[in-house]
């Protein structure tokens, strides 16, 4: 417990100082223009909140604040006040600058988070980032029973070759070449999917989950219910287990069983559940890189355990418990969950016979009836309220195998423009499932950089989030809307056009102008808070990761409710 606070501490330390970095180095850049273009500069503080910290030098108040996010300059000179912050000059007490000089100091926070943009892309460009192997696949690993990819007829080991006729190349990001964008992305009731099986190219249509409409959380994205390929990478094996037994070690990866590829941790129970009565044996790989070693060994593997039991539902109400073996079930011997869940699934509303062990003990027929429960998808289905536990004695890592990228800062900056423009598109568009409250704010920044300081070589995961973080930076803030960057620009452009320096903070000082200002500011402000209610959502506990939605129903039973 002590070392996983240390841990979290720890992480937490690196994404806010990597996170306020960013910011700093953004007004870093209105501070150096402002002192070469002779600006005034009122202060320049990093935080928010009561200062701990402030001294005067150089006429300039530097300050430390309280509040560890951010941080501001204030510039009295610029129209409609300074770009962040409010200053204490008096209006009409400083002489106006030029309208030149207000736009290179505007324009400079937006160029200092382009170039730390560049020089993060640089590092990364040298020493590389790790590259999942269920990012760049686009092979499908598991298809989740009664889902919209098993009804249009995808199969697992297809190779997905194009969505909504646009080629793929990869699962996951937000470009148009990616499997998970092309899904979300998607604007009709009907999506044609081509996949390559068996050398065959096959067009299947499909028609993804359309998410309900809400209110107070983030409504879920469209899905097809397919995962993508990984091969099995064991990150801990249980004592006296069937993985033990077989002689597994962590680090160890699972490349086929009884000469089958495996593309997914679910294989074995996959493969279990078409060949019940087969003696098993898994290949192996173990070693490094380049002193790879190739194993076959035996495995022999337990029956379906109980896992869990989900309050009030029909399996808690007649007797069934943690743990408990699942021997049969109609008098049928299911040697995995996957067999299991399926023929539960197939029984509908019918009554099941259950066989069961419990500390050593086979116990009475305990006869279950499944209830009807609400699917996350929409509708419902008779569900029994159990979950399995069916590893094996088998913990996978879930970043599974990976390799070294090694991106050109073009391509990595490009990339990053992409998306920004791809979210963009998707949320103005009427007919795309996408709105503003699938946008992130700070909360959200910040969760992502957790998240990726929690891998292994993590800090080289931030530094290409960090490309992504500074173009976005760079880009919003170049928009005209008040207070943001752009708006200074805007004011600043429009004086130099009527040849009067003056112009800019006359039209800023203007009662429409000022209007216009406080709907921009509010708009701003209310943009942050509104996804920052669904970001918080996401952190405590609001909403289940989006990397394998249907994760838990390919493994376990839904709450009967």
């Amino acid at each position: 417990m002590f070392f996983s606070i240390l841990k979290f501490l720890g992480i937490f330390l690196e994404v806010v100082m990597l996170f306020n970095f960013v910011i700093f180095f953004h007004e870093l850049g209105h501070f150096l223009a402002a002192k070469w273009r002779g600006l005034i500069v009122e202060e320049f503080a990093i935080w928010f909140g009561k200062p701990i910290w402030r001294k005067k030098i150089g006429g300039v108040w530097f300050a430390l604040n309280s509040i560890p996010f951010g941080g501001y300059v204030k510039l009295p000179q610029l129209a409609n006040g300074d770009i962040e912050g409010s200053t204490e000059y008096p209006a009409g007490t400083v002489p106006t600058a030029k309208p030149l000089d207000k736009i290179i100091v505007a324009a400079a926070g937006p160029l200092f988070s382009f170039l730390l943009a560049c020089i993060f892309a640089v590092i990364v460009w040298q020493i590389g980032y790790p590259m999942r192997e269920e990012a760049s696949t686009t092979v499908v690993g598991f298809v989740v029973p009664d889902s919209p990819a098993e009804k249009a007829g995808i199969k697992a080991r297809d190779k997905i070759v194009s969505i909504d006729g646009i080629p793929v190349k990869r699962w996951i990001g937000q470009g148009n070449d990616a499997i998970m964008w092309r899904v979300v992305r998607s604007e009709g009731d009907t999506v044609p999917v081509v996949v390559i099986r068996d050398g065959k190219e096959l067009k299947l249509d499909t028609a993804p989950t359309r998410p309900e409409k809400t209110i107070l959380t983030r409504r879920k994205t469209r899905e097809l219910g397919i995962a993508p390929a990984t091969t099995p990478f064991i990150s801990k094996v249980d004592p006296k287990s069937p993985a033990a037994d077989a002689g597994l070690l962590p680090r160890d990866f699972i490349t086929h069983v009884n000469g089958q590829e495996l593309v997914t941790p679910l294989g074995i129970s996959n493969y279990l559940e078409e060949h019940p009565s087969e003696e098993l044996e898994l290949t192996i790989e173990r070693g490094t890189k380049n002193n790879t070693k190739i194993l076959k060994v035996p495995f022999r593997p337990n029956l379906p355990i109980i896992g869990h039991i989900v309050p009030d539902s029909p399996a808690e109400r007649v007797g069934l418990k943690k743990n408990d073996v699942v021997l049969s079930i109609d008098g049928k011997p299911l040697k995995s969950s996957t067999a299991l869940l399926k023929y539960v699934q197939g029984q509908k509303k019918e009554p099941m016979k259950f066989i069961v062990e419990r500390d050593g003990k086979a116990l009475p027929e305990i006869t279950v009836t499944p209830a009807e429960a609400k699917q996350d998808e929409g509708g419902t289905r008779p569900r029994i309220g159990i979950a399995f536990d069916d590893k094996f004695g088998i913990t996978y890592d879930p970043y599974g195998k990976g390799d070294t990228r090694h991106p050109g800062p073009e391509e990595q900056i490009r990339a990053s423009a992409t998306a920004i423009f791809n979210t963009f598109g998707a949320v103005t568009s009427s007919k795309s499932d996408l709105s503003i409250q699938h946008l992130g704010g700070p909360v959200m920044m910040m969760r992502v950089y957790y998240l990726l300081f929690e891998q292994t070589d993590g800090w080289k995961l931030a530094l290409w989030f960090s490309v992504v973080l500074n173009v976005n930076l760079a880009l919003m803030n170049l928009l005209p809307i008040p207070p943001l960057d752009g708006s200074h620009i805007t004011f600043a452009t429009i004086a130099a056009l009527k040849g009067r320096p003056e112009a800019a903070d006359e039209l800023a000082n203007s009662k429409p102008v000022q209007w216009f200002v406080t709907a921009g500011t509010m708009l701003i402000l209310g943009f942050m808070l509104y996804v920052t209610f669904f970001d918080l959502q996401d952190v405590f506990g609001g909403r289940k990761s989006d990397k394998f939605p249907y994760a838990d129903k390919a493994q376990a039973e839904a709450p009967a409710k």
